[in-house]
């Protein structure tokens, strides 16, 4: 399995924001693309990670699972980076 980081980075944001419009403003890059990732990602999981509300996106069972690992990591990562800065 090829592993995606960028993926799930999106995700963790979109999460995090519960919004795909914030989570695009948080990560810098446009709501269609931050969109087209959670799709790929989804289509490779093979399962809904998120449920579109008029107020913003809220995790799916599935998502929250994923999510609880994702962010494990991700603070791994945002750690690491911050001992350089």
């Amino acid at each position: 399995m090829n592993i995606n980081f960028e993926l799930y980075k999106v995700f963790y944001e979109v999460a995090n924001a519960k919004s795909i419009s914030k989570g695009a403003e948080n990560l810098m890059i446009s709501q269609p693309a931050v969109t087209m990732s959670i799709k790929t990602l989804e289509d490779e999981l093979g399962g809904k990670l998120f449920t579109r509300t008029p107020k913003g996106v809220i995790l799916t069972n599935e998502g929250q699972e994923l999510y609880n690992y994702i962010k494990e990591g991700m603070t791994y990562f945002i750690n690491g980076t911050n001992k350089f800065n």
